[in-house]
């Protein structure tokens, strides 16, 4: 087989060999910038973050000192440490519905923005405009001032940009219980931050299903689909791999968020000097997140369609 493909390779004028040549240079030329970032924004961090979580670091006139501990860090966050394993499972398990809402959200702001409406490029431009603030000094102040609410390691709460009343007391005289009613209140202090949090994501379904044939839809008109049907057995199938791109980043996005219990622990660790503990944090939930992704993505390949297959 081996020896085939080199024959063919050959058999190719000097001409095209050149030009493919030519081709895999650009293109280790595109890619270069981003080996050059990872590298040195991602991988030579974590390998700091990965030895400082093993070290005990001591603060010096000249700067810092690492004295290896082992694995002493990661026995204390596991056996030791009484708030480290539920705020790690509260935090997985508030992330799943909230990345179910903003993918159902984001797939239906995405449909309503095809079609054409009066001010359609304005209501998309409202949609996205959270974004554009996302990766400016509003965000930063957001983060430190309204979302870092909590006061020390054992005194955290999940933190919104803004709140819905407190329907507990409000309706306490119905006769609903508390729970529940603390509850709503929940979901209504989270329709903003989804709303928030859901730019980026109806902008690549948006991309995704103005990409889908005409032709497609005109063939089922013809067999008489209702739109149902259409969207389960075209529109659905032909995003999904979009789907699986929005869902990944929509869980990346919800683990790093700063409102999130894990976010404030090791942030609250970091401003205490404690940076051995704050890197420990940030590797323990580095493998969640690994495992999460991984997990999903096992999940969703089953019902991920490629038109090339």
């Amino acid at each position: 087989m081996a020896a085939s493909t080199e024959q063919k390779t050959k058999n190719k004028p000097k001409r095209l060999r050149s030009l493919e040549k030519q081709q895999r240079s650009w293109g280790w030329l595109f890619l270069s910038p981003w080996l050059v970032g990872i590298t040195l924004f991602f991988v030579l961090p974590m390998f700091q973050s990965v030895l400082y979580s093993f070290s005990k670091i001591l603060i010096t006139d000249n700067g810092f000192e690492l004295e290896s501990v082992g694995f002493k860090n990661y026995l204390y966050f596991f056996t030791e440490s009484t708030t480290f394993g539920p705020y790690l499972t509260e935090t997985i398990w508030q992330i799943i519905p909230s990345v179910l809402m903003i993918l159902a959200f984001s797939t239906v702001i995405a449909l309503v923005l095809k079609s054409n409406f009066f001010g359609r490029s304005l209501a998309r431009a409202v949609f996205f405009f959270p974004v554009i603030i996302a990766s400016g000094v509003v965000i930063t102040i957001l983060k430190d001032q309204v979302m870092m609410s909590g006061s020390s390691v054992s005194d955290m709460s999940p933190s919104y940009l803004f709140q819905a009343p407190d329907l507990v007391n409000t309706f306490s005289q119905l006769g609903i219980p508390d729970q529940l009613l603390s509850s709503i209140t929940t979901i209504l202090n989270q329709i903003f931050d989804l709303t928030w949090k859901s730019g980026v994501q109806i902008l690549l379904l948006l991309a995704a299903v103005n990409n889908i044939p005409g032709s497609f839809y005109e063939v089922a008109d013809m067999e008489g689909a209702t739109a149902w049907e259409k969207f389960w057995k075209i529109t659905f199938p032909t995003i999904s791999p979009t789907m699986l791109v929005v869902i990944t980043y929509t869980i990346i996005d919800s683990f790093t968020d700063y409102g999130n219990l894990i976010m404030q622990m090791l942030q609250d660790y970091y401003r205490n000097n404690n940076y051995a503990y704050s890197a420990t944090i940030g590797v323990i939930y580095f493998v969640c997140i690994l495992l999460v992704i991984g997990l999903v993505n096992l999940i969703c390949r089953k019902f991920i369609f490629y038109a090339s297959e």
